[in-house]
């Protein structure tokens, strides 16, 4: 049975908002804040491997200045070939360690969204079943007809069974005894099927009892479907 409430009264929609301002961590979450980070990082790669190549290209002037100014031509060669080696390979580097550093970011910043994602679909999901808890009792104590309908529900569910017993508080038996009572002798059901007091079950709620087993159905059942909802 699925079970629509709704509230029209602002104190519950002040209460839910109330709440989600108080959620920890996600007020200050914002998302243009990791793409500048992510642009500023990129630039900063950008930057040291130009510095980089500036300086190996100074280097490599320095040692071709050196060679000629002691006259090996052989060693100028060499200088060159080996200047230019030396920029190739710091250039490589440098492109490998640019991309390894932006691909690093690029996935923290995923990493951060998805934790955010995840603690946002949280908080939501509590908010809810709390805003709705609320509803549900104060439903409850305004139209103790909701708790039949949950026995109602539960009954049918296990009509099949040869014997039936539905336990409920003392106190919920004794303001619904005669309303059970009337729910029970249905033609339906079993004719073993009885009503019983049993201080073990909560107030909002009733317990179906037969041979193999127990459906139990209340205040925490119906909170337990709308959690597998919000999932």
């Amino acid at each position: 049975m699925a079970i629509v409430l709704k509230s029209n009264r602002p104190s519950d929609a002040a209460d839910a908002s109330d709440a989600a301002r108080k959620v920890t961590g996600l007020a200050g979450f914002n998302l243009e804040d990791f793409a500048d980070q992510g642009r500023q990082r990129l630039e900063q790669c950008r930057d040291q491997v130009r510095q980089w190549v500036e300086d190996a290209n100074r280097e490599a002037a320095t040692i071709r200045k050196q060679a000629h100014d002691q006259g090996y031509q052989q060693g100028l060669a060499k200088a060159a070939v080996d200047a230019d080696k030396k920029v190739k390979q710091q250039a490589e580097k440098l492109a490998t360690d640019s991309l390894q550093r932006i691909h690093q970011a690029v996935q923290q910043l995923h990493e951060t969204y998805q934790s955010w994602m995840q603690q946002y679909t949280e908080s939501l999901s509590s908010i809810a079943i709390s805003a709705a808890e609320k509803v549900i009792k104060r439903k409850l104590e305004q139209d103790a007809q909701i708790l039949v309908s949950w026995a109602d529900e539960a009954v049918r569910s296990a009509r099949s069974a040869t014997q039936l017993t539905l336990a409920v508080h003392p106190e919920t038996l004794a303001h619904l005894g005669q309303t059970l009572d009337e729910l029970l002798a249905s033609p339906d059901l079993p004719e073993q099927t009885t009503v019983e007091p049993d201080e073990t079950v909560a107030i909002d709620a009733v317990v179906i009892r037969q041979v193999g087993g127990e459906i139990r159905a209340g205040l925490d059942e119906q909170l337990g479907r709308l959690r597998e909802m919000l999932s």
